[in-house]
């Protein structure tokens, strides 16, 4: 006996159901496959050198992006490409070099290039389309190459010194500038790489790609708050060495500690709160400006 279903939504759902059971075959092979790189992935979360604390929240800001989409996806009929297998072979080359040659970034990520060619194999090339966003959002959870972390982190430490000196002495607080170390009256502020702004960086870009998934219209609108996460969280990190700095000259345990780690805290919230705000800004410059071309 067989039922009929009349409705086409509800027949691509039950499409979906049957396939499940393959894909969770070869989503286990896959893990399987590149278990000893995920684990050195995993690892890398909880390094003290990377601060990557956010990766564990990828994988789940990943997922609840695929639901919300969920009833659009079960609509998109199956299509299994063989231009999967390319770009299954390309995954698999990538991990291999990037294991023999020690080059952590490229093995991780061909992870997620044989993801992508697992998901087109079972489905399509439409849905990979459908899913790009979530697909890009996991590359968050890999830590950036080890060379562009470090440059990155050192011209962070010497531009948050600079301008972080300039601060204070438009504030009337003298300061010698040394590198990363600031001279101020009663003792020294080093700028240290967990000072830097990276740490804060990494996480303000993470939060801004999850925000604007679930809250921003527009693709140009949402490239414009994540460039502007930048310097936003940049003047962020500023403001957190300019108030360590002041209050070192009142007391100078207020430096070290609890309040330092809390200034630290504080600003990586300023910046999100400033993300947020200048996105209503815009929407509401936006609408602004259609009420006044009407």
């Amino acid at each position: 006996m067989t039922t009929e279903i009349s409705n086409p939504a509800e027949a691509s759902a039950v499409v979906w159901v049957r396939g499940s059971m393959p894909a969770a075959v070869v989503g286990v092979l896959l893990i399987a496959a590149f278990w000893p790189i995920l684990q050195s992935m995993a690892g890398s979360w909880f390094d003290e050198h990377f601060y990557m604390e956010h990766g564990v929240l990828a994988i789940p800001a990943a997922a609840c992006m695929v639901a919300s989409q969920w009833q659009k996806l079960v609509r998109v009929p199956r299509a299994p490409s063989y231009w999967a297998v390319p770009l299954l072979l390309w995954g698999a080359a990538q991990a291999i070099v990037g294991l023999a040659a020690h080059w952590v970034w490229v093995s991780r990520t061909a992870f997620l290039v044989s993801l992508a060619g697992c998901v087109e194999a079972l489905y399509g090339v439409r849905i990979v389309r459908e899913l790009a966003y979530p697909l890009g959002t996991l590359f968050l959870m890999i830590a950036p190459p080890t060379f562009l972390y470090e440059r990155l982190t050192l011209d962070l430490q010497l531009l948050a010194s600079r301008w972080g000196a300039a601060f204070l002495e438009a504030a009337g607080y003298p300061v010698l500038v040394e590198g990363n170390v600031l001279e101020l009256l009663g003792g020294k502020l080093s700028v240290e790489e967990a000072c830097s702004g990276i740490r804060s960086l990494i996480s303000i870009l993470f939060v801004c790609v999850v925000y604007n998934y679930f809250f921003v219209r527009g693709n140009s609108l949402r490239t414009f708050i994540l460039l502007m996460a930048v310097p936003i969280t940049i003047l962020g990190n500023i403001g957190r060495i300019v108030a360590i700095g002041i209050a070192g000259q009142h007391h100078l345990d207020l430096a070290h500690g609890m309040v330092h780690d809390a200034f630290g805290y504080l600003s990586v919230a300023v910046a999100g709160i400033g993300c947020v705000v200048l996105h209503v800004t815009m929407v509401h410059l936006q609408k602004a400006w259609r009420s006044h071309g009407a």
